[in-house]
């Protein structure tokens, strides 16, 4: 009967770990880098990329950053209450 229940509970739970790894991050190229400035609650996140790029913020403890389009060496200015980067997304 113990069997037979873990069996079941397996049934349920592969699938939900499977779609976990399927739908991994996505994480924007290393050659897009973001500087932190504390003291004015500001996010800079360049491209120094050869091509365009499609990024947004992940911010800790607050709300993330838009999906925005970065030309080769462009630079947005992003102002939030929590200035800790989790990571850069492709999006």
């Amino acid at each position: 009967m113990r069997i037979a229940l873990l069996g079941a509970g397996l049934a349920v739970v592969a699938p939900l770990l499977c779609a976990t790894t399927a739908s991994a991050t996505d994480y924007a190229p290393t050659c897009v880098t973001w500087k932190t400035d504390y003291w004015k609650s500001r996010i800079e996140v360049t491209n120094n990329c050869s091509t365009t790029q499609r990024v947004k913020l992940v911010i800790k403890f607050a709300g993330d950053g838009d999906c925005k389009v970065y030309a080769p060496g462009q630079r947005h200015d992003h102002y939030s209450i929590s200035s800790r980067v989790d990571r850069l997304e492709r999006c």
